[in-house]
């Protein structure tokens, strides 16, 4: 076939060829011939678009309204909506975090899918949102300044102007379905997974974050504790000496140091009046002492939110709504707030601390966001472009098709 489009400007010309020959295109004469056989074959052409224009017309309409109208009909309709961001310090969308939910949550609906976890009548939508280039087109952030704003913005400082770039305005959502009432409901189906599954998310990244937190802090606070408690063993150790040797010299007032100012922990801190020496020393003992009962307090805490992950982590595997997830932690938070010395002070830090979180959480994914969609829904497909296409490939394909008849026809007849 393209060989055959490639020839068509050559065609008509093809019988003037063979009339005058090859031997007689390099002569004048022959050239002459030629000249005079394209003019005769450009009024073939003429007449054979003359005896031909009204097939190829008919097939190019019909095939253009074959194409608009299975387009028009049959292309479904897509209902646009916004997901309005809060423009705060702690807005659950900007720039970086729309990154890592752009490409965690076609893994978390993948997720969802594989584990049949979700309704049936959203497993469909689900699994075209599970597909990262359908968030490319069908999700698309709107930030705060754009390029031309901040050429029109110019007097504005360069810091405010790459702090603005950064924030999202609003997500703008496309759903398309077969009916206007299905474009709606998948419309719906992406606001909702996009504001509890990425709470969801959220929710999950913090509780992971904890995790590893407190493992690494419980191992750092029990060095510390036992480095502490070999100190304080020393100091009180030095402490009894240096009783023992006031008793044996009573009369030992200013030492050798006399009255200069000393470090105690200095090279001659050991020729200070022994009371002095008692005091530094005994103010070391205090000092660990009290950096001692601070590591216990956060040994505690970090105790109540180890209780407080043993119940969290497996919830995660039960839930796939954010919100969800979020009312699940808060009565594990108030479960644990229940329990025998529970309104001792370090577990009631851990849990506030822990309930603060997550409603701040759920807070930004709920009230954070606010939702605007279209109040009509329009044809998804361009049957307009659809239509245009159909007319120029039926009336392409039918001038191939009666040069292809003809070219048939004259070989045939030649033949004879």
């Amino acid at each position: 076939t393209s060989n055959l489009l490639h020839d068509i400007p050559y065609w008509f010309m093809l019988e003037g060829f063979r009339e005058v020959g090859w031997s007689g295109i390099m002569s004048k004469q022959g050239i002459d011939e030629l000249d005079s056989e394209e003019v005769i074959n450009l009024g073939k052409a003429i007449d054979f678009l003359a005896d031909e224009w009204r097939k190829l017309l008919f097939v190019a309409i019909c095939a253009m309204v074959l194409a608009g109208g299975g387009g028009f009909l049959f292309g479904g309709y897509k209902v646009s909506g916004l997901i309005i961001n809060s423009n705060t310090d702690s807005a659950p969308f900007d720039f970086v975090k729309w990154k890592y939910f752009q490409r965690a949550l076609p893994d978390f609906a993948a997720e969802l899918v594989q584990a049949n976890r979700v309704k049936p009548d959203e497993e469909d939508q689900l699994r075209r949102m599970s597909l990262p280039e359908w968030w490319d087109k069908s999700v698309v952030p709107v930030f705060t300044f754009s390029k031309n704003d901040s050429k029109l913005l110019g007097a504005i400082s360069k810091e405010l102007q790459d702090v603005s770039a950064t924030q999202i305005q609003y997500l703008a959502v496309d759903g398309v379905g077969g009916t206007k009432e299905s474009a709606e409901k998948n419309l719906a189906i992406i606001v909702d997974f996009i504001r509890s599954g990425s709470a969801y998310l959220t929710l999950r990244g913090m509780l992971s974050n904890i995790d590893a937190s407190t493992a690494r802090a419980e191992s750092d606070i029990r060095k510390q504790i036992l480095a502490g408690e070999a100190e304080i063993q020393f100091l009180q150790e030095k402490a009894r000496n240096l009783e023992s040797l006031r008793k044996r010299f009573p009369g030992n007032q200013a030492g050798a140091a006399g009255g200069q100012v000393l470090d105690p922990k200095d090279a001659v801190a050991k020729y200070l009046p022994l009371d002095t020496q008692l005091v530094a020393v005994n103010a070391d003992i205090y000092s660990l002492e009290e950096s001692l009962l601070r590591l216990r307090n956060k040994q505690a805490q970090h105790a109540t939110v180890r209780s407080f992950l043993g119940m969290a982590l497996p919830a995660t595997g039960e839930f796939s709504n954010g919100q969800d997830l979020g009312n699940e932690l808060l009565q594990i938070v108030a479960k644990l707030g229940k329990q025998p010395g529970a309104e001792e002070l370090n577990r009631q830090l851990a849990l506030t601390g822990l309930e603060s979180d997550i409603r701040s959480t759920l807070t930004s994914f709920d009230k954070g966001l606010q939702t605007s969609v279209a109040p009509q829904a329009r044809r998804a497909s361009r049957f307009v472009l659809l239509g245009v296409l159909g007319f120029l490939a039926g009336g392409l394909g039918m001038l191939i098709l009666v040069l292809v008849r003809r070219s048939i026809q004259s070989s045939a007849a030649s033949e004879y």
